[in-house]
């Protein structure tokens, strides 16, 4: 399993940081255009549901479960994020 935070104060989306934890998990370049989140989930709607509330507040206790490339991707509201790759036989 890997695992990644993503920062809410950093330069990066949080889609974007999903990418980045994919491609690391996968051992592939990022920026090669490998990995696409589309099939699996709308990344700007993956930004939107963990973006903080309108008043500023975090958004807490919230996940969300995907698959991209057999990759098994879990994303929660505290910015974790978990990559099980699948299982090779």
């Amino acid at each position: 399993m890997y695992r990644a935070v993503h920062d809410p104060d950093g330069p990066a989306t949080l889609s974007t940081t999903v990418v980045h934890a994919l491609a690391d998990c996968m051992g592939v370049d990022p920026t090669a255009g490998r990995i696409s989140l589309y099939d699996a989930v709308d990344p700007d709607a993956l930004d939107a549901l963990f973006r903080p509330q309108y008043d500023g507040t975090p958004r807490t206790g919230g996940r969300l479960s995907f698959v991209v490339d057999d990759h098994h991707v879990t994303v929660t509201a505290e910015g974790e994020i978990l990559v099980e790759p699948p299982v090779r036989r």
